[in-house]
């Protein structure tokens, strides 16, 4: 029987290498491309970030990265409004800065700049994108709660003028859902002409329909059809409309929308406005679909990435044929200053290894969307790496590597070699899966070279492997 069987990275130990499932094409091997270490999820002084563009981009060459993709904030922005007219009578704080509020014209120009004076890195300006968030409790007389504003996603790959036009709460005027919304601002118009009709008439008819219209007049300005986000904050939980709107959009525009630190442990914080209240989101990873990729690593806390849990899952009902496209697992720094995890931090914390034709803009975004890279975490000199991992046929006629496809028949032959970067011997465990279970473990001393030919029983004529 022929079967087709696709190449997902891995994950081993401190390191991880995500292979994902990808329609068949034709091989490329890993020979022919080169390696280059980059960084995902970075931030700067234009949002929460402490230390200059510049001064990241220093301290990434002196690691030895040669890809930086900033993530900078949007906005850092809630609101409150006072029931009934919400949005007239409301108030607004910035509670850190944001790309929108320091210009995005200028963030994009200085990202620009730092690409032309470092041509031997790739330096690409994105963004880290809350799309939502609402609001219980009452800063008046209580304690102000904002929740689910840290269901951030990344935005890469697109243009200034789209970034300026996001789909956000609190992104100035837009016409884009004007016929979404005309029908609230109709519901207090409708009342308010209707009460023009009243005021000829004298006494008591005639105030109220002074009131009726005036009151029906700020509703509609109140509930205006021009607003940046067809959804409101004081309207509760939206599930995952809002973030599946903004992944549309993104993929329309050409960028690709990456899941950012959806099963952080950081589920409470202060701020000047109120409580960010944000619990881990796993679940979004299969509630959304055409996003592109999600942080299989992060720094406090990760379970998506585990056998068979929400990546397995997308995966197999991708290859079953009831999601859209494959997804991948990146590695997100989070990066904002190194006096995190009390002066630990560092830039390169958590790499993600791209494998390209050329250290160019367009080899990146390639890689990126092909799957061909891995990551790696580590916090010593003897982190670990991947030499290579491939997917051979039974009788080798075709090999494939990172987020490759093959056909083939009989049994394949799934190869790696794990390695320390600084040559010396560490134990290291590895688990092969298939379809979300585990059908092999390896165990051994780097460098761990093995091949390992499937002979388990095959119920698909569709499947991935990965190495965790």
């Amino acid at each position: 029987m022929m079967r087709t069987c696709f190449l997902i990275p891995c994950l081993l130990a401190m390191a991880l290498t995500w292979a994902a499932p990808a329609p068949a094409r034709g091989a490329t091997t890993e020979g022919s491309l080169k390696s280059y270490r980059g960084i995902i999820h970075v931030h700067s002084n234009f949002s929460t970030g402490e230390l200059s563009p510049a001064e990241v981009v220093a301290k990434a060459k002196k690691a030895g990265i040669k890809i930086v993709v900033f993530t900078d904030h949007d906005l850092v922005r809630a609101s409150w409004g006072l029931p009934p007219f919400r949005n007239l009578l409301s108030y607004t704080m910035d509670f850190k800065p944001s790309v929108f509020q320091i210009g995005v014209d200028n963030y994009f120009d200085t990202i620009e700049n730092l690409q032309s004076e470092n041509s031997d890195m790739v330096i690409i300006p994105a963004i880290e994108s809350a799309p939502f968030y609402y609001v219980s409790g009452n800063p008046i007389f209580g304690e102000m709660n904002i929740h689910d504003w840290r269901r951030h996603i990344l935005l890469i790959g697109l243009g200034r003028e789209a970034v300026k036009n996001l789909p956000v709460l609190h992104n100035g005027m837009s016409s884009r859902y004007f016929w979404t919304l005309l029908p609230g601002t109709i519901l207090y118009l409708v009342p308010a002409l209707f009460a023009i009709v009243l005021l000829p008439f004298r006494g008591w008819v005639r105030w109220a329909g002074f009131i009726v219209f005036f009151v029906g007049l700020i509703g509609a300005i109140d509930a205006h059809p021009f607003k940046s986000s067809p959804f409101s904050p004081y309207l509760g939980s939206q599930g995952a409309r809002p973030y599946q709107e903004i992944i549309n959009y993104t993929d329309t525009n050409g960028g690709l929308a990456l899941w950012a630190h959806q099963g952080s442990l950081l589920s409470k914080q202060k701020t000047k406005f109120g409580n960010l209240l944000t619990p881990p989101h796993v679940e979004m990873l299969t509630e959304t679909v055409n996003y592109h990729a999600f942080d299989a690593i992060y720094e406090d806390n990760y379970t998506a990435s585990k056998p068979g849990r929400a990546w397995d899952k997308y995966l197999v009902g991708y290859l079953k044929g009831v999601r859209p496209k494959p997804i991948w697992g990146y590695g997100g720094i989070d990066f904002h200053s190194e006096n995190e995890l009390r002066g630990k931090k560092r830039v390169n914390d958590i790499e993600n290894v791209f494998y390209m034709e050329s250290l160019s803009n367009d080899a990146f975004y390639r890689a990126l969307v092909n799957g061909r890279f891995y990551v790696s975490r580590g916090y010593t000199p003897a982190r670990l790496q991947m030499d290579y991992f491939s997917l051979t046929s039974a009788k080798g006629q075709n090999s494939e590597t990172y987020g490759g496809g093959l056909r083939f028949k009989g049994p394949p032959q799934i190869s790696f070699q794990v390695s320390t970067r600084n040559g010396t011997a560490e134990k290291v465990k590895a688990q092969l899966i298939r379809m979300g279970l585990v059908i092999h473990t390896f165990e051994g001393v780097t460098p761990l070279k093995i091949d390992f030919v499937d002979r388990n029983p095959i119920d698909h004529k569709r499947f991935y492997y990965r190495l965790d």
